[in-house]
């Protein structure tokens, strides 16, 4: 059964979160020295080392990215396997009772969407709190209202994206939805065409493919709005946050690096939710995928004995085996 984080997974998250950490700092120490640089010479050597500081911030990102990636396509894989593993062991009036096109979203659109939860959302919701986290205490360290401040407008943008996610949701399920029916829809058509037979009725049929396609439009607009109230939140909280710091009197050349960080966290956060949506909806879709019946035993199957084994393994063999 397929979940969102299995222990496995959790396990490999570590390095890119022990990363994200070394990532955090590296931005915090290269935010002073920044600020000290400011107050410097300009050929002062605080700012190579600042220069150093944001690069090795620039390089962990990087390799961050690369183990996420390789997270997301390792447990794809195992999934891809036993979905087909179940699909060559089900029974067969089973199979054929489902939507080719649908057996195939499973496999293109729904793994597709786990990978780019695990590749990409999931590190972006494991490592955003952490910058958040510097973001926080680097306000701590200028002033602590101003830390109070700034975590209240966080709250304030967390919750009201949290509360977006129930509509959203609703809004992925019905885009889905629409183009699995639209899908299935021209698979049905070309399997009819790919046996010889002329589909009739083809203006009939265009007619619905135009409905279909105006449905799944109408569908992919109204959960843009909500996608793009959810992307648009950090960009609105980032704008506050230096609206705060300069109200506070705040030094700018260090804001400058530490508030476009935690910009960057909060886009983290609202990509994650948007990629948590549809990885869980197509978690549901391989579950049920995972639950179809396997095939009853052949009548006429024999079990072969491999001898030559410590322990005796059975096998089902065909009599044509034995021939």
């Amino acid at each position: 059964m397929p979940r969102l984080i299995s222990p496995s997974i959790a396990r490999r998250m570590l390095p890119p979160v022990s990363v994200a950490v070394a990532q955090a700092c590296a931005t915090l120490v290269g935010a002073a020295l920044v600020h000290r640089a400011a107050q410097q010479p300009a050929a002062s050597p605080i700012v190579a080392l600042a220069v150093v500081a944001l690069l090795c911030a620039f390089g962990l990102e990087v390799a961050r990215r690369r183990l996420c990636e390789a997270i997301g396509w390792h447990e794809v894989a195992q999934v891809r396997a036993g979905l087909f593993r179940r699909i060559l062991r089900a029974d067969p009036s089973q199979i054929a009772r489902q939507r080719h096109g649908a057996l195939l979203q499973v496999f293109v659109g729904d793994l597709s969407a786990r990978r780019q939860w695990l590749s990409d959302g999931l590190p972006r919701a494991a490592t955003a709190p952490i910058l958040v986290a510097a973001l926080l205490a680097w306000a701590a360290a200028q002033s602590p209202w101003l830390c109070a401040r700034i975590a209240t407008l966080l709250l304030l943008g967390m919750a009201a994206g949290a509360a977006l996610l129930g509509p959203m949701s609703r809004a992925v399920r019905e885009v889905r939805r629409t183009r699995g029916r639209l899908s299935a829809f021209a698979s049905d058509t070309i399997a009819e065409m790919a046996d010889g037979a002329v589909p009739p009725r083809q203006r009939a049929r265009l007619r619905r493919l135009r409905r279909r396609s105006d449905a799944l439009n109408r569908a992919a607009l109204r959960r843009a709005w909500w996608t793009g109230t959810l992307r648009g939140l950090p960009h609105l909280l980032t704008s506050l946050i230096v609206l705060v710091v300069l109200l506070d009197g705040g030094a700018i050349s260090g804001t400058v690096v530490v508030i476009g960080t935690a910009g960057l966290a909060l886009n983290d956060l609202a990509r994650a939710a948007e990629l948590w949506i549809s990885a869980r909806i197509s978690a549901l879709r391989i579950r049920r995928l995972m639950r179809l019946p396997k095939a009853p035993p052949q009548p006429d199957s024999l079990v072969l004995v491999d001898l030559s084994e410590p322990r005796h393994r059975f096998r089902p063999a065909n009599r044509q085996d034995c021939a």
